[in-house]
């Protein structure tokens, strides 16, 4: 009898040795595939998050063609400013732009109540929950640096300069916030667990663009606030061009940590000694079969035999990429000895 997906990631992260290696992709539900395409024809980004049926839909839809052991709730890291009345809006071509931030006029936020107005995410987990019963369901939100880049710079940015620029000019300030935010982030990924995820997913995605010392001082007080608040919960930290703060990371407590394309596995695994994610570069699946064949041999060697790694990529699905290189990773993963 196949073991369900939803078991072997959950023993992987526990440690023990699961049934076969664990497979799923971030953005593994997105804009590479034509049926996601079409659901989004008729639909604005914020209208699909905040329409459960569609996310459960989209969430579907790599799990229909790809032979994958997790699903992901469809939603967006900014939810968040978006339930703190910040103007959230995203303009085709120009990705997320914030309307009112943090330090500009009329600044006052919503910070009362705040996953009360984030029902739609919920309720698209229990209905995620229902439509896929054995894969295992992650759950997952910004972690408070990464959401406080957002909401300082009004948008994305390549370095974010106004978010570290305020973290020098009132690092008081940013300290209250950044603990404020904590608070958010674990009522929301507490709740989405509720609702029926097996797992929980944090994503600094601009935790890297800080020296290790500025990490210390102003990121890793949310973050234990983070993990202590979801112990009991299996939960992954993914922190990007994140390798130089390995060390800072290994205590913390979270159940597993998921790896860019910059850091070697082994060493990561021997700086973090837990369980891991992810690792293969996602411009990988832009090349040919045997581009993806050898960063999933190369992650294999590096292993060295451990089976507490789920497959991922180092960072999300490209939209150029062609769904039959998602088809080849799986493949090749499937077909390791």
């Amino acid at each position: 009898m196949k073991s369900s997906g939803r078991s072997v990631v959950l023993d992987a992260l526990s440690g023990a040795v699961p049934a076969r290696r664990p497979i799923w992709l971030m953005r593994q539900a997105g804009r590479y595939l034509p049926e996601y395409r079409e659901v989004r024809a008729g639909l604005s980004f914020l209208d699909l998050v905040r329409s459960p049926s569609a996310c459960t839909e989209v969430a579907l839809q790599p799990l229909r063609r790809y032979d994958l052991d997790a699903t992901i709730v469809f939603s967006d890291i900014l939810v968040i400013p978006d339930a703190l009345d910040m103007d959230l809006s995203f303009e085709a071509g120009e990705g997320p732009k914030i309307g009112r931030t943090l330090l500009g006029e009329g600044a006052e936020l919503r910070w009362q109540g705040v996953c009360d107005r984030l029902g739609y995410v919920y309720d698209a987990v229990s209905a995620l929950r229902v439509a896929a019963p054995d894969h295992a369901l992650f759950g997952f939100a910004g972690a408070p640096w990464t959401l406080y880049c957002y909401m300082v710079q009004g948008g994305g940015s390549s370095d974010f300069a106004k978010a570290r620029t305020a973290l020098w000019t009132d690092p008081d300030a940013a300290l209250l916030v950044l603990d404020q935010l904590a608070g958010i982030v674990v009522e929301h990924l507490r709740r989405q667990h509720a609702a029926g995820a097996d797992v929980v997913q944090l994503f600094d995605t601009w935790g890297g663009l800080l020296a290790a010392p500025d990490y210390a001082r102003f990121i890793i007080p949310s973050l234990r606030k983070i993990a202590a608040g979801l112990q009991g919960i299996p939960s992954v930290l993914f922190v990007r061009g994140g390798g130089h703060l390995l060390p800072l990371l290994s205590d913390l407590g979270f159940s597993a940590y998921s790896l860019d394309h910059n850091v070697d596995v082994a060493e990561a695994r021997r700086i973090l000694g837990r369980p891991t994610q992810g690792n293969l570069d996602n411009t990988r699946l832009l090349g040919p079969p045997e581009a993806v064949r050898e960063g999933v041999l190369r992650i294999h060697r590096s292993l060295a035999g451990a089976r507490d790694h789920i497959w991922n990529l180092g960072h999300g699905v490209l939209p150029p990429t062609p769904p039959d290189s998602v088809a080849s990773f799986v493949e090749a993963i499937r077909s390791l000895e």
